[in-house]
């Protein structure tokens, strides 16, 4: 190899008009209006509630937009828990179902229903504004998602 070939010009490739590196498309992408979060809100395993957002199959929750931490066995409690907001979940169905075979004590329940809260800020002045302690029975996801049906869920209760 000769060094007059490391010193030649690389041929120049125009830009496409619309080529993401070029400046227009990418000032008119930044100027398209963001993509409304509850638009994808009606998909299965979506849940909007207040200034909430809890994405099953993404595995996120939200809170003013801004994504909040929760381990994955609080975040299944979760999502176990607005499933089933038509009723009191127990203690041992939680157990059964988010830990399935494995040997835990109650307070991992409770901890994880700590976690939840904390990540929700349902905490302070409106805690149990969205998961309601029943003591000694479970817990009751009590919060009203964005589109449901007051009376649809009464009618699960009979």
């Amino acid at each position: 190899m000769t060094t007059s070939n490391l010193y030649q010009p690389m041929n120049m490739i125009p830009l496409h008009a619309a080529a993401p590196n070029d400046a227009n498309a990418l000032l008119a992408r930044a100027a398209a209006p963001a993509r409304d979060r509850r638009s994808h809100a009606r998909r299965r395993g979506d849940f909007l509630f207040g200034r909430r957002e809890v994405s099953a199959a993404r595995r996120e929750v939200l809170v003013d937009g801004k994504p909040r931490t929760l381990q994955p066995r609080p975040f299944d409690v979760l999502v176990y828990l607005i499933e089933h907001r038509e009723r009191v979940v127990s203690t041992d169905e939680l157990l059964d179902h988010i830990w399935k075979d494995e040997f835990v004590q109650p307070g991992s329940l409770a901890a994880a229903v700590m976690r939840i809260r904390k990540a929700l800020l349902d905490v302070g002045a409106d805690a149990g504004a969205i998961i309601r302690t029943h003591q000694g029975i479970g817990y009751r996801f009590v919060a009203e998602l964005d589109g449901d049906d007051p009376a649809g869920t009464a009618e699960h209760d009979a």
